[in-house]
């Protein structure tokens, strides 16, 4: 069995290849062609614990992972876990992954999914809330669908606002990461927000007026009693794009708004139907993204990763 670290994990696809990885799951779980079972989601206080298996047609994955905020303080990363990669057909393992950095990876890519579907190509900048590892791969992936040329972050620490400049500069030196001071301020220099926090309430106001004609994508949210997005942003919108049908019943910025009768069931949909053109929306008006995370990426992203790091004889090799 390969073992993958997270410094493998990082050099084994480009970000192109993560993006094309968590574009064929999404068209396959459209078509039926994968199973991902409901994941099993367990609370233990403030914390989180989440098994995830999936099923493709080569391969069969599991992750497990656990969500503590209380590390952000212990200067630990708050979204740990593992995943481990079978052989479909023998059930044999073929490998363990760092699944904090495949998450982290997949979720950039699967953030990037609504910024190429539901934006204009040409969208140059985009705001930023919420800093953190899962805030630094939504905006490196925002770089890689759409020509951007300013990053405007609102966060909380100085330190990991840093941290961001310095990853997007080691990816797109070109583009220019700045500070900002409140939402209004954030709302005003760009049509596209990205909300990558851990806030059980609102982190936007809600007011039509501020938020009308924008694009709105949260990633954070993983609780049904967590809304990441105002209710103003769901009426302005109509409708909202989800990244998996599982969402449906996992997540307050899908679940809250149903049961507020904002949107009806009809309203909510796959993002997948965006892909394979089943579905139109118009994106001069408002548009709203909601990321939950599903197997099936880390899936599709993990088996993508093994065949890379087999060609490039990455990895260590143990025997169990």
């Amino acid at each position: 069995m390969l073992v993958l670290n997270n410094e493998d994990i990082s050099a084994l696809l480009s970000l192109e290849e993560i993006l094309t990885a968590v574009e064929e799951a999404m068209l396959a779980n459209e078509n039926k062609a994968c199973i991902a079972p409901q994941r099993m989601h367990l609370d233990f206080g403030a914390n989180t614990f989440l098994a995830m298996p999936s099923f493709s047609e080569s391969h069969y994955g599991t992750k497990l992972v656990s969500v503590v905020p209380g590390n952000a303080a212990k200067q630990l990363p708050v979204t740990n876990g593992l995943m481990l990669l079978n052989d479909i057909e023998t059930g044999l393992p073929l490998a363990l992954m760092n699944a904090a950095k495949l998450t982290a990876l997949r979720t950039g890519a699967v953030g990037a999914m609504g910024l190429k579907y539901m934006t204009d190509r040409n969208t140059n900048a985009i705001g930023l809330i919420g800093c953190g590892v899962q805030g630094i791969h939504q905006a490196i992936f925002a770089c890689a669908v759409r020509p951007l040329k300013k990053i405007i972050c609102l966060f909380r620490s100085a330190e990991s606002f840093e941290k961001l400049k310095s990853a997007v500069s080691g990816y797109f030196p070109h583009v220019s990461v700045q500070a900002c001071s409140n939402t209004e301020e954030l709302l005003q220099q760009t049509n596209v927000i990205i909300a990558a926090t851990t806030s059980a309430t609102p982190v936007l106001p809600n007011d039509k007026k501020l938020l009308e004609g924008k694009h709105f994508i949260s990633i954070g949210s993983y609780k049904p009693t967590m809304q990441e997005l105002p209710d103003a942003v769901y009426e302005l919108a109509g409708c909202l794009a989800i990244d998996s049908e599982g969402a449906r019943h996992e997540v307050g910025d899908i679940v809250l708004p149903l049961q507020k009768g904002i949107l009806n069931p009809e309203d909510v949909f796959t993002i997948g139907q965006l892909i394979n053109g089943k579905r139109k929306i118009d994106i001069s008006k408002t548009t709203v993204y909601k990321s939950a995370g599903m197997a099936l990426f880390d899936l599709f992203v993990a088996q993508a990763m093994y065949e890379s790091a087999k060609e490039k004889n990455c990895g260590k090799e143990i025997i169990i």
